[in-house]
């Protein structure tokens, strides 16, 4: 959650129903952070025994594939990094402290992007930049890389 939205929440708890990882191949996990609980699927639980037990309990590893199903969009973050991109102290996004965003939602290359890989385009949310050398406000849509930082326009 921390990586995504590159805000740190000292406050931020997580929970996972008890399940057998021997048995279990998928679960929900919730992770609570910013004081709104965001859900974990975990897939294709594997346990890889060790071979050593107590009796009743065989020691071994845990491996799983975690999706974040959404996530947050922290305004000072995004606002942030778009000053830096843009060479400018003068950014605003139309949007809350924060907002919760499912990741079904429309991903496609952004614009004027030559990067390979996965990108979150937010529909609803306009971002603009003073662009000092055209001496203009320039507006430009939400788009975020997978990882959580906005694309350059």
């Amino acid at each position: 959650m921390t990586r995504f939205a590159h805000r740190l929440d000292p406050a931020a708890r997580s929970s996972c129903p008890a399940f057998d990882p021997g048995r279990t191949t998928t679960v929900t996990c919730t992770v609570t952070y910013l004081g709104e609980g965001y859900d974990y699927v975990l897939r294709d639980i594997k346990f890889q025994g060790t071979g050593l037990t107590n009796g009743r309990t065989e020691q071994g590893t845990v491996s799983y594939k975690a999706d974040l199903t959404a996530g947050p969009i922290i305004r000072d973050q995004v606002e942030s990094v778009l000053r830096y991109q843009n060479s400018t102290e003068y950014t605003a996004c139309d949007m809350p402290e924060h907002v919760r965003f499912g990741f079904d939602s429309t991903r496609r290359r952004p614009s004027g992007s030559s990067v390979v890989g996965e990108w979150i385009y937010v529909p609803g949310i306009s971002c603009r930049y003073l662009d000092s050398k055209a001496r203009a406000v320039k507006a430009i849509p939400l788009e975020l890389y997978d990882w959580g930082a906005p694309i350059h326009p």
